[in-house]
């Protein structure tokens, strides 16, 4: 007859009428499970895993994995010194938000896939998709460390993200719209409007833009400063990439429009001064959007759902229109990729669609007078030239019937 084989741990069941399972690390030392169990059978199955996870090398002191969620994010927050300001700011937003509520007070090793998914579906219902991504994203890099650390074998948000479901339409505009929303500002910020939506700047970018940006002679603008608030507190800081520095050709308008903004609300502005400030002469904060930009939006009468950032997306699809490079549209925006750019930045007006249908009909038109020729000649009746054939309004006439609807005319 065959051993039996040896049971790895022990369970017990407490007078409670629980059951309790503990087992050996291998080295002497004796751990019991950070919980306990409904029945024998779930116990028993805990041991199992554990056993698995020693065999694969993946088991880590429990003790390591008992700090809690929150104090274990704050010291991956402080370990980020490199990190731009703006970012961590971001971060610690997101976790104190999102993530210190349900998980915060949480021992690492006790965090599962639930737990991730619950946070997961609780933002899926109020934020849009790609903040929902940034926000995953900053849960895994927390829990990635954690792994990394060896404090979890594994991440319990792996697999979670956020796929699939309809893209948010954005409102974009017309050059004769933005040019009826920089009239409803007030003077002063008319420039500012045109900077965003011709030249696609952020708003950070827009707001950072120094005097000596601005080469009047050579007609270009230089993106190297931003000015981002963070928890109320104003930041200045180089672009946030290489890419994000860059310096483009500005059209000859904007130019003027620039020199005349100068002129009329900047006068004896050195260098180093700011283009746009708010009436003390200080920087411009995010409140602009809501005592500024979204009252002339109501007031040109164009889409409520248009935002300062918005006109990025306006400048991209202009471009887009006067059929230019992807690359250059990657350069322009200041952006990594041109994917990203034509993906997410990148809108076809309706007008520039109907454009394509036309010129492909006059193309084919075109492609076709040789042919009505050529069959011209021919009495075979499959031969017929094309513009001998009743049209469908005219078959319509003589049939009742209607290919729109599928149904008879009564």
């Amino acid at each position: 007859m065959a051993a039996k084989r040896r049971q790895f741990g022990r369970v017990r069941r407490l007078p409670s009428g629980r059951y309790q399972a503990r087992y050996p690390d291998g080295s002497g030392r004796d751990w019991a499970a950070p919980s306990t169990f409904p029945t024998k059978a779930d116990a028993t199955a805990f041991l199992a895993r554990t056993q698995a996870d020693m065999q694969r090398g993946e088991w880590r002191d429990i003790e390591l994995g008992q700090v809690t969620f929150r104090s274990w994010a704050e010291q991956w927050l402080e370990a980020n010194p490199a990190k731009r300001a703006t970012s961590l700011a971001r971060d610690r937003v997101v976790l104190q938000t999102h993530f210190f509520p349900a998980l915060g007070d949480r021992p690492l090793n006790s965090i599962t896939r639930v737990h991730v998914k619950g946070c997961f579906d609780a933002m899926v219902a109020k934020l849009a998709p790609a903040t929902v991504r940034t926000n995953l994203g900053v849960l895994n890099a927390v829990l990635n460390a954690a792994v990394d650390a060896e404090l979890i074998a594994r991440s319990p948000g792996r697999g979670i993200r956020m796929v699939g479901g309809p893209s948010r339409e954005r409102p974009t505009l017309t050059l004769g719209e933005l040019s009826r929303l920089a009239e409803e500002v007030p003077g002063e910020y008319r420039a500012l409007i045109l900077v965003a939506g011709i030249m696609g700047l952020r708003w950070s970018e827009a707001v950072g833009l120094r005097v000596g940006d601005v080469d009047f002679l050579r007609r270009t603008l230089a993106v190297r400063q931003t000015i981002a608030e963070v928890e109320g507190r104003l930041l200045v800081a180089e672009t946030k990439s290489r890419s994000s520095r860059r310096t483009l050709s500005v059209p000859r308008f904007l130019t003027e429009e620039l020199a005349e903004h100068l002129a009329r609300h900047r006068p004896g502005a050195i260098p180093t001064d700011l283009v746009f400030t708010n009436p003390e002469g200080g920087p411009l904060r995010r409140y602009f959007a809501e005592r500024v930009f979204n009252p002339a939006v109501k007031r040109a009468g164009l889409d409520p759902a248009l935002t300062f950032h918005g006109l990025r997306h306006v400048a991209t699809s202009l471009m887009v229109a006067q059929g230019e490079h992807p690359r250059v549209i990657q350069a322009r925006l200041g952006h990594a990729t041109a994917r990203l750019s034509m993906e997410l930045y990148a809108h076809v007006p309706e007008a520039t669609d109907r454009d394509v249908a036309t010129h492909l009909d006059e193309r084919w038109k075109a492609s076709q007078a040789g042919t009505d020729r050529a069959r011209s000649g021919h009495d075979d009746p499959r031969t017929k030239p094309l513009n001998q054939e009743k049209s469908w309004s005219e078959r319509v006439e003589v049939t009742g019937f209607e290919p729109a609807t599928s149904t008879m005319r009564t």
